[in-house]
């Protein structure tokens, strides 16, 4: 009995540390396969470290790529992203995710004459998700027809999603060669997937690109529109064509 006694914690303890590998693998697959396919673009993430009982942790060293056409190497590089799960939803169809937080983000935006490489990165999450329009016959107007894809899978809720101190890294071939720098403003987006059954991954990435997107314009347009004429000389003249592809 007392042998019985002493394993019991002993295999607890074991249980607990094989789930705990097991979740922090289980996201990681998650985060490359699922983000991948969503965006478009390659996602890779180092590391994963989640604690099974508080269900709080981090996402290390996360890249996120650039769509073909844009030749700089990422859109997004996250040295750190902490986050809290309410660790009995990863059981059930809704997983509730309580707080995701990422500090000082290196954003890369690349501009040019065609677009740019975050809203072309929108664009595919819009299209997974279900931004398909077909012309309805009857009206001649567009409708959207939304896809099948990830409706039976499982669904999220998102409490909290927060952006802090992040740095929007400028790329255009107007700049030759030179960089631009400007702060981001800082996000916080709330209740994405609040209804009782929770939305879709793509969804919920749509959401929060939508938004990401309309805030890196806006930092970029704004402070391009500032820059003096000591900015222009140094870079020579460049400046003054990037007015150009932003309407300024």
């Amino acid at each position: 009995m007392k042998k019985i006694l002493i394993a019991v914690p002993i295999i607890l303890v074991a249980l607990v540390l094989v789930l705990g590998f097991y979740m922090n693998s289980i996201v990681k697959s998650g985060v490359e396969t699922v983000g991948s396919l969503v965006t478009g673009v390659s996602v890779k993430l180092k590391d994963v470290d989640i604690s099974l009982m508080s269900g709080k942790g981090q996402l290390k060293e996360l890249f996120v790529g650039n769509p073909e056409g844009f030749k700089t190497e990422s859109a997004f590089r996250l040295k750190e992203v902490k986050i809290e799960l309410d660790v009995p939803s990863v059981l059930s169809d809704k997983i509730i995710i309580k707080e995701i937080l990422i500090n000082a983000p290196d954003i890369t935006y690349e501009k040019s004459s065609s677009g740019d490489n975050i809203q072309a990165i929108l664009n595919n999450i819009e299209s997974f998700a279900g931004g398909v329009q077909k012309v309805v016959p009857e009206t001649g107007k567009a409708e959207q027809e939304e896809k099948q894809t990830e409706k039976a899978g499982r669904k999220v809720q998102i409490n909290n999603f927060i952006i802090t101190d992040g740095k929007v890294n400028m790329s255009a071939t107007a700049l030759q060669g030179q960089k631009l720098s400007f702060p981001l403003q800082d996000i916080h987006i709330r209740d994405i997937g609040k209804e009782k059954e929770g939305t879709t991954m793509s969804k919920a990435l749509q959401q929060i690109f939508v938004v990401l997107n309309k805030n890196t314009v806006t930092a970029v347009a704004g402070s391009v529109a500032d820059i003096g004429k000591t900015a222009e000389e140094t870079v020579g003249g460049a400046v003054g064509k990037l007015k150009g592809l932003f309407g300024k």
